[in-house]
This record gives structure tokens, C-alpha cells and sequence, in this order.
């Protein structure tokens, strides 16, 4: 995993390109919880590094391919991910500790680094898991599994019949407003 000192960076910034292969990546996924998707291409980054007085500033961007499964019919598919972040670091021990405080929306793209040293794979990965939709679908109009039989609808139909769900706010349907 590719790291970076705080003092190897040099005044007038670098620009540097790294990839980090299947392998490694499927060993920090273990390390994680709930991860459930796997990379299918290895991980492909580039950042653009700058000091400003203690602060990091770093503009990268990143580009792989995931293996997602779609939440409607459970097939697993191919997601194509490409990604640009902008991210400031701040030094652990600069940060200020206030008991609660409402983040600024720059607040929002800021993270911190100690011990002088920046995991910068570890960014990268995190740039991933920001991009990873909520509910994947293996396309917008994916129809899912049938409830009944399991059937993939995608594929063809069945001859199961459709239950109408009435909840108590159907009674509202028939309800018209006086003008």
C-alpha cells in the first residue's frame, strides 16, 4: 500500500501515479467489515500533492472495476468506477477537539494524518467506497426476482399472481378536496 511522508513532499508539490493490484487491495478488503464487493481491475490512481504551511492538499483521481450485486436480482455484475476527489489533510495533532461542533462544507472534504506520514492507498480505497451506489442495479429497469417463485423477471415472466398491498393510506385515494 503506497504511503507518503509529510517531509519528502517538496515545495512545489509532485504529481505521482500508483497502482495497487488485486491482490493487495482483496487483503485490506479483509481487514474490513461488511465489504461486499470485490475489485475486478486493479486500482489505478493519480494525485496531484501540495504543502500549504502544515496542511496537505491533494487533487487525484482514481479508476478501477467492481464486482457489485444488484439488489433486485442478486446477479452480480461489472460496475466501471472513475472517480476525481479534492481533499485536504490536516496534521492529528493540529486538529481542534471540540466537544460537538456543526461541520462547514469544507469541513466535509478535509481528513487528517498522523505520525507525519499519509497512506495515500488508503485514500484512494475510500474515494472508492464514497462512489459505490447505496442499491446497485445491474441496469436502471432491472424487474427483480419474483416474490412468489424466484423467478428473474429479467429473463422471463411467470405465471404467479400479483398481490395488491393495501395500507391504511389507500382509503386516501377516494378522498377529494372541497375547492
Amino acid at each position: 500500500m503506497r504511503t507518503l511522508k509529510w517531509d519528502e513532499i517538496p515545495d512545489e508539490g509532485l504529481c505521482l501515479e500508483w497502482r495497487e493490484e488485486l491482490p493487495s487491495l482483496s487483503s485490506y478488503l479483509r481487514t474490513l467489515s461488511q465489504i461486499d464487493f470485490e475489485f475486478k481491475k486493479p486500482l489505478d490512481s493519480k494525485a496531484s500533492i501540495v504543502k500549504a504551511g502544515k496542511t496537505v492538499l491533494i487533487k487525484g483521481s482514481v479508476e478501477t472495476v467492481l464486482e457489485l450485486r444488484c439488489v433486485r436480482c442478486l446477479k452480480v455484475f461489472p460496475f466501471p468506477l472513475t472517480s476525481s476527489f479534492d481533499l485536504t489533510l490536516l496534521p492529528l495533532k493540529e486538529a481542534p477537539f471540540e466537544e460537538e461542533v456543526e461541520l462547514a462544507e469544507e469541513d466535509k472534504e478535509s481528513n487528517f494524518f498522523g505520525g507525519g506520514e499519509i497512506h495515500l492507498s488508503e485514500i484512494a480505497c475510500e474515494q472508492v467506497f464514497l462512489e459505490i451506489p447505496v442499491q446497485p442495479l445491474c441496469q436502471q429497469d432491472c424487474k427483480g426476482l419474483c416474490p412468489v417463485c424466484g423467478t428473474d423477471l429479467n429473463l422471463s415472466s411467470c405465471g404467479c399472481p400479483r398481490e395488491t398491498f393495501e395500507t391504511g393510506f389507500s382509503v386516501l385515494k377516494n378522498w377529494k378536496l372541497d375547492s
